[in-house]
């Protein structure tokens, strides 16, 4: 009876210890925080339900130390031994816990690294020996990333952007130093002002928005974001994009306003720059082609609508090309910007004036007048007081540079479909005619131009896919004199195309000069006389010569001398049956370099020859220092003789200076008995040339005509 008292007492004993056992149980996995508990041996004894699911691990004996990952850092790359540390708690045995912050990588697999506070507290029995060990793992997710967050946003408030906070009411209460520095404001005084009071204070607004639409926006939208200028004294002024943003709570009750200011100011220029560069002329500061064009059309609308009219001039400056050869690209573009001062000069303020290319104006005049007979009458008032302010020789860096400028004019609108491309164009056609008809002058466009310029622009593709060897050919015109043992001819090109048929050198040759077609064609030219001569000379008795022309864009090429000498060696050419005629016009725009390359091909044996000589203003001037052999007299001199005392005069003066240099002279277009006659009479070596004694005929009929007769009259 009394063991059987015992036992029960016992079994009530071991109920009371294991129901206060499931009580501490329970106690402890209602905590939040982590509990761990080691015995003596290091073994795992207790974890509660807040560290399993933090660590994601379920205590299987002791896998603690074994399947658990703890590192010092945050990317898991320097491991933390926990075992020594935790020792290191049990050896000193301290009143207060040991604690430290460390991640670690839960058996979760898709589960991030957790960053945990460990706090190790030993169990000491009442002799101060080592009884287990408490370790409690706190949860620090939320407050390292608060303090992630928080160095986040500290960072970018205290960016280069003015940044700045406000209360529920708008007062602006943390300014960061960038808002300060571009406000101009101190912190201190920042605080005295609301949103609307710091812009109705500093900040321009762009466009129509007013404050009212701001803080609609607000209201409906929770932001707003535009463009401002944004004035901290009245000496400076920035452009920014101002982003104001509302923070409300749950309630939607107003907590904060958040704005940016960021300076756009050097954006603004760089398009500045980009617009500038877009339609304005470097140069000038002139509005340039595509600006002027858009001017052009809206003007062109504005025309049509109200039944008025206006007009174009093109402008171009005369031989200005000459003046880059000369004097330098440095002094032409300054003779660029005195044509477009003196423009200015002239023109209204209403009226556009552009340069659109190189040496060439542009002028959109605004006279909107309803009779076109009106718009006539402007536009040559215009384009005289142009013409005259600009014939008149410019100073630049000590150099005196004759000025002059041709301008073609075009009635705007001209027809109903007119383009602004068109109108261009046509006042382009305009101004052309102008220069061919002696530069210096206006011209007025007519609609037979736009045939011509497409002939022109048919000629210069023609050129641009031209066989050479299929579709030119040359052609030799006898120069004659009764006393000469030798045959004299020019040689001179005809063009057979296949589409366009016979084509005129009067037509294509300033064509290929200005496209620098004239390069590959005279290469050609040269190739093929020296050919043929080459030929007549190892097959005829008597010496044949002929005289090839030069032109100006060939001869001062850099490697002209160079080109004939391959030439000369190509064909086994001998020089001194070549005569090479070149044009005053030549010597004039560079003299120094015209005499280097005439003395070199005086040296190889050429013959060097002045063509259309006495046509050029400074003939004299030069004469002397030139090394050359023959002197050709323009047939505009030849033509009037001997009816014309003063082309007589001309005549026998150029012969006098021949005869002082015993120099050969050739009379071009003699035509008639009397002109012949005429030369005839003078006792100086004279070669004739010209119709009376034979058209210009292709190698095989001047072989006939000419290489089995005798040389004299």
């Amino acid at each position: 009876m009394q063991n059987h008292s015992l036992n029960a007492e016992l079994k009530s004993v071991q109920q009371s210890l294991k129901n206060e056992r499931q009580f501490k149980r329970d106690i402890i996995d209602a905590l939040h925080d982590g509990i761990v508990i080691f015995n003596q041996r290091m073994s795992l004894e207790v974890m509660n339900q807040a560290a399993k699911q933090l660590l994601c691990f379920e205590p299987q004996h002791d896998e603690f130390f074994t399947d658990l990952e703890f590192f010092k850092n945050k990317k898991r790359t320097i491991k933390f031994n926990i075992t020594r540390w935790l020792q290191q708690a049990i050896d000193q045995a301290q009143s207060a816990p040991k604690e430290i912050l460390i991640w670690v990588r839960p058996n979760c697999s898709d589960h991030p690294s957790t960053p945990v506070l460990l706090s190790a507290k030993p169990i000491l029995n009442n002799d101060q020996s080592f009884q287990a060990l408490l370790l409690i793992i706190y949860d620090k997710t939320i407050v390292t990333h608060s303090d992630e967050q928080h160095r986040i946003l500290e960072a970018a408030f205290n960016s280069y952007d003015g940044q700045f906070i406000t209360n529920e009411k708008g007062y602006i209460i943390q300014p960061n130093f960038s808002f300060s520095a571009y406000t101009g404001l101190l912190p201190l005084e920042l605080k005295t002002m609301t949103i609307i009071h710091w812009m109705q204070k500093q900040v321009t607004l762009k466009g129509n928005i007013q404050v009212e639409d701001i803080l609609k926006s607000l209201l409906m939208e929770k932001k707003w974001s535009g463009e401002v200028q944004v004035h901290p004294n009245p000496e400076t002024t920035f452009h920014a994009v101002l982003s104001l943003s509302m923070l409300i709570d749950d309630d939607k009750n107003i907590e904060h306003y958040v704005g940016t200011l960021q300076d756009i100011t050097d954006i603004k220029e760089s398009q500045a720059n980009i617009e500038r560069l877009a339609y304005y002329d470097e140069l000038t500061g002139l509005p340039n082609r595509r600006l002027f064009m858009e001017h052009l059309d809206n003007s062109l609308l504005h025309h049509k609508r109200n039944h008025t009219y206006s007009a174009i001039l093109y402008l171009d400056l005369d031989n200005f090309k000459e003046i880059n050869d000369i004097y330098g690209h440095a002094i032409g573009d300054s003779a660029i910007q005195l044509t477009a001062s003196k423009l200015a000069e002239i023109l209204r303020a209403e009226d556009l004036v552009a340069r659109i290319s190189g040496d060439e104006f542009v002028i959109l005049t605004q006279y909107n007048v309803i009779s076109r007979t009106q718009a006539v009458q402007h536009a040559l008032t215009l384009g005289s007081k142009i013409i005259q302010k600009l014939n008149q020789d410019y100073f630049i860096d000590e150099h005196q540079i004759p000025s002059s400028s041709s301008i073609g004019i075009h009635i705007i609108p001209g027809s109903e479909h007119d383009t602004p491309e068109q109108l261009v164009s046509c006042a382009d056609l305009a101004m052309y005619e102008a220069k061919q008809r002696g530069k210096n002058q206006l011209y007025f466009y007519q609609t037979e131009l736009t045939d011509k310029i497409l002939r022109r622009r048919e000629i210069e593709e023609a050129l641009k896919h031209a066989h050479y060897d299929q579709e030119f050919y040359l052609v030799y015109q006898a120069q004659v004199s009764n006393h000469s043992e030798q045959i004299s001819a020019e040689t001179l090109i005809r063009w057979q195309h296949p589409v366009l048929g016979a084509i005129r050198p009067d037509q294509f040759i300033s064509i290929a000069e200005e496209t620098k077609q004239i390069l590959k064609l005279g290469q050609w030219i040269l190739r093929t006389a020296f050919n043929q001569v080459q030929q007549w000379n190892h097959q005829s008795q008597k010496p044949i010569h002929i005289s090839i022309n030069i032109s100006p864009i060939q001869f001062h090429e850099a490697t002209f001398v160079e080109t004939i000498l391959a030439i000369q060696h190509e064909t086994q050419t001998n020089p001194k049956h070549i005569t090479l005629e070149l044009t005053e016009g030549i010597l004039i725009s560079n003299i120094e370099d015209a005499l280097i390359k005439i003395k070199a091909l005086a040296q190889l044996g050429y013959q060097l020859s002045i063509d259309d000589f006495g046509t050029g203003y400074s003939s004299l001037s030069y004469f002397q220092k030139l090394p050359i052999h023959e002197l050709k007299i323009d047939q505009s001199f030849v033509a009037h003789i001997p009816g014309s005392k003063e082309d007589i005069a001309i005549i026998e003066t150029i012969i006098q200076l021949a005869n002082s240099k015993n120099l050969t002279i050739v009379a071009e277009g003699v035509e008639t008995q009397e002109q012949v006659d005429f030369f005839k009479s003078h006792q100086s070596r004279i070669l004739m040339q010209g119709f009376f004694f034979s058209h210009p005929e292709r190698a095989e009929e001047f072989e006939k005509q000419f290489l089995s007769l005798p040389t004299t009259l």
